[in-house]
């Protein structure tokens, strides 16, 4: 199925219906199982091509990074991927990736005039007095379970702030509102998340990112290339990643499972939730599972007790009457018609 898909979106492509290629590669990566890295690799970075036709550059981005997780070799991935930063301005990322493209095949053509072109474009802009760009210093702290990058730009909104993450790399794009350049933080991470859970937020002074953890590793640093985290061996983290339940004070000596025994009251209310406030269930419940001495009991105690009393020991109900007993507090009265 997803081979099939696969071919259509190339006839799609072929056609020059980009959008319904698009579509088409969307529905084989629905369908594959990701077992053939090189295969699930070359879908991304086919559908990555689309949206550069369409010009979609932040989703051909975030597909070249998805390309490149399944095949870091894959040299259409780097070439679309660096295409999608050219196109965005940022023009010394996109370099870098052509570089990185060239390294892999330094025979391929595209590859070679897109590095070239970024160069020239460079050298020209570099040439050119300008204003020194305004620098944002990233910082980030961590739980066992969680990540949180902070990015100190003032006065944005959610709706400015593009954030992208797979489950090995982060990619945030903004403008800085105080001098209108552009901010972009791409980043190959130090260790595995899980990217359906990240999250963020912008307040008045920061964006704020929280990555949730595959593993309880201790980060030395977000960068994969990072020279202090290649340095250091993985350490794992003191506490679990499944969060431990909170305690509750209590003077006793010997500490109580509370959620032991919520668990016993919740078990309890379930096996007898249709009888709960129902006497006649109740009733029926055991009379119908008794055997004829039993049943003998009950008929006679409760009409005999007036529905005050029930006994089911036939052998006390058969030596008298039974008695009325109504509960305390209150006086029986035979009902006067």
């Amino acid at each position: 199925m997803s081979r099939q898909a696969f071919e259509e979106a190339i006839e799609a492509v072929i056609d020059e219906k980009y959008q319904e290629a698009y579509e088409l590669y969307s529905k084989a990566l629905a369908a594959d199982d990701r077992s053939n890295h090189q295969f699930t690799s070359k879908i991304f970075a086919s559908r990555a091509q689309c949206s550069l036709k369409l010009n979609n550059y932040s989703d051909a981005l975030k597909d070249s990074n998805e390309a490149l997780h399944f095949d870091e070799t894959n040299v259409k991935a780097y070439l679309r991927k660096g295409v999608a930063l050219y196109n965005q301005n940022f023009k010394e990322q996109a370099l870098e990736v052509f570089a990185r493209a060239l390294e892999y095949d330094a025979t391929n053509e595209q590859s070679k005039v897109w590095y070239e072109k970024c160069e020239k474009e460079l050298l020209e802009i570099k040439s050119k007095p300008a204003a020194p760009p305004v620098k944002v210093k990233h910082s980030f702290y961590q739980s066992d379970r969680i990540v949180t990058v902070q990015i100190p730009i003032k006065c944005l909104r959610k709706d400015q702030v593009k954030v992208d993450t797979t489950d090995k790399t982060l990619y945030v794009n903004t403008k800085i509102p105080s001098s209108g350049s552009d901010y972009l933080l791409d980043l190959e991470l130090a260790y595995l998340i899980d990217s359906s859970r990240t999250t963020f937020n912008v307040t008045g002074t920061n964006i704020e990112i929280k990555l949730y953890k595959r593993e309880a590793i201790q980060w030395s640093s977000l960068d994969a290339q990072s020279t202090t985290n290649k340095a250091l061996p993985p350490v794992t983290m003191n506490r679990p990643l499944v969060d431990k339940a909170p305690t509750y004070p209590s003077s006793s000596q010997r500490a109580k499972n509370w959620d032991k025994v919520e668990a016993e009251i919740k078990k309890d209310e379930k096996e007898n939730q249709d009888e709960m406030g129902d006497a006649n269930a109740i009733f029926q419940r055991l009379y119908r599972d008794s055997d004829e001495n039993t049943r003998r009991a009950m008929n006679k105690s409760m009409y005999e007790s007036g529905g005050t009393c029930l006994n089911m020991n036939w052998e006390e109900v058969s030596k008298g009457r039974i008695t009325c007993e109504p509960p305390e507090g209150m006086e029986w009265k035979k009902y006067d018609s």
